[in-house]
C-alpha cells in the first residue's frame, strides 16, 4: 500500500506505518484539509479516517490514516488512485 501511496498521491506526502498495527499514518502536503478529502472521499464510496479525529485540539489537520487490512486486488489501487486525485485538490 505505502508503494501505492508513493505513486498515486501529490508529491510532499509522507507515509509512516506504525509497528504493531494494520494501518498507514499519511501526512499530506501543508495546506491540505483532511475532514475535507474525508468527506469527498466518501461521496466517491472510500473511507478514511482524518487526523483531527485523533485530536481533541483539532491537531492533524493534514493528516489521515488509511486501513490496510485487506488483501491487494484491482479495487484497491484504484481506490487510492482516486484518493490520491482527491487529495491532489
Amino acid at each position: 500500500m505505502t508503494d501505492a501511496v508513493a505513486r498515486h498521491f501529490p508529491d510532499g506526502t509522507k507515509s509512516t506505518q506504525p509497528a504493531g498495527g494494520f494501518v498507514l499514518w499519511l501526512e499530506l502536503p501543508d495546506g491540505s484539509d483532511a475532514l475535507a478529502l474525508a468527506q469527498r472521499a466518501l461521496l466517491e464510496g472510500i473511507s478514511i479516517a482524518p487526523g483531527p479525529i485523533f485530536s481533541a485540539t483539532g491537531k492533524y489537520r493534514n493528516f489521515i490514516r488509511l486501513n490496510c487490512a485487506c488483501d491487494w486486488d484491482r479495487n484497491v489501487e484504484r481506490a487510492l488512485e482516486k484518493l490520491g486525485r482527491l487529495a491532489a485538490g
